[in-house]
């Protein structure tokens, strides 16, 4: 009989009023989150919900400890895998580095040779200005950035701006205290550059954009992605071996070139001053006062030389 009865009940629950009361509650729930998503702090339910999470805080620090354990035991044993990944390569990249640099000193050593047996003045060593970039949102320039130095530091138009891994620009305009760097990046930079991969010339354009185009490219010559970018040194301007950044491609035979130093990251910069070669003038007059310049000899000495004219030419049967 009990077993019936319990089956009677189960059974009058799909009757209309239950399933109407199902409905109704469905849409009371529904309601009450609409209240609690959209004003949380004024619900009805906000105090309870505080209660509630008081009363099983205890709990679930308890239960979560194990959890804790062993998220911080994987994570340890992911950090691990991964340090020991990053010392294989970066040993792997050391081994590389130290070839580089013996075949580097190797052929510093062939060039001071070669320099010294062809008595070539040696390049001027150039000083370095250390600067803070500030950022520039007006001016004539759309990407050009403010540096906190001037001529009172030995700032000049022209120089060289750089970051910790490469160019990023040059000065354009000057104060005593303040100077503008126009950015690679900016629509009126042009700068000559040489391609090392395979040796050929082109110009680095900007078009106020992150990555500036490569234009007027040899002929003749296979540009290919990752091509490493340093500038030429034929303006006159910037000296020669700067890193500029790697090809990438930019669609269609367009290339553009990925800089290694992004100008809108950049806070300190080095500024470039090289100084100017000096050239010794001829003096033709006193060296000192009393003094006359002793001139040196040749051909219009007449004590030691004959004139011209006055040379006997031989006939040219040689007798």
């Amino acid at each position: 009989m009990a077993k019936r009865r319990s089956l009677g009940i189960i059974s009058g629950l799909g009757g209309p009023w239950a399933r109407g009361l199902l409905v109704i509650l469905v849409l009371l729930s529904i309601a009450m989150l609409a209240i609690d998503r959209a004003r949380p702090e004024q619900s009805p339910f906000f105090h309870i919900k505080q209660v509630v999470a008081e009363g099983a805080r205890p709990a679930l620090i308890i239960l979560s400890a194990p959890l804790r354990t062993l998220n911080q035991i994987t994570a340890a044993f992911a950090s691990n895998w991964q340090a020991a990944r990053r010392v294989r390569e970066l040993e792997r990249d050391n081994r590389n580095l130290m070839q580089w640099r013996d075949l580097a000193l190797a052929l510093h050593e062939k060039m001071s040779r070669y320099e010294e047996l062809l008595g070539a003045p040696q390049a001027p060593t150039p000083v370095i200005i250390t600067a803070r970039a500030i950022t520039d949102a007006g001016g004539p320039f759309v990407r050009a950035r403010l540096v906190n130095v001037g001529t009172d530091d030995g700032v000049a138009e022209g120089q060289a701006v750089l970051a910790y891994n490469g160019l990023i620009g040059r000065i354009m305009n000057v104060g005593r205290r303040t100077a503008r760097v126009l950015l690679l990046t900016d629509l009126n930079s042009r700068v000559p550059v040489f391609i090392t991969d395979i040796g050929a010339h082109a110009i680095l354009a900007g078009d106020n954009s992150g990555a500036p185009r490569l234009i007027y490219i040899e002929r003749g010559v296979q540009v290919d992605t990752g091509m490493r970018i340093i500038t030429s040194g034929e303006d006159g301007v910037l000296p020669r071996g700067l890193a500029i950044g790697q090809i990438a491609p930019a669609g269609g035979k367009k290339w553009q070139v990925s800089l290694f130093a992004r100008p809108e990251r950049v806070d300190f910069v080095n500024i470039l001053e090289v100084p100017a070669i000096q050239f010794e003038e001829a003096s033709s007059g006193p060296t000192e006062e009393g003094q006359q310049a002793e001139p040196e000899p040749g051909i219009a000495d007449s004590e030691t030389t004959t004139p011209i004219a006055e040379l006997e030419i031989p006939p040219s049967g040689g007798q």
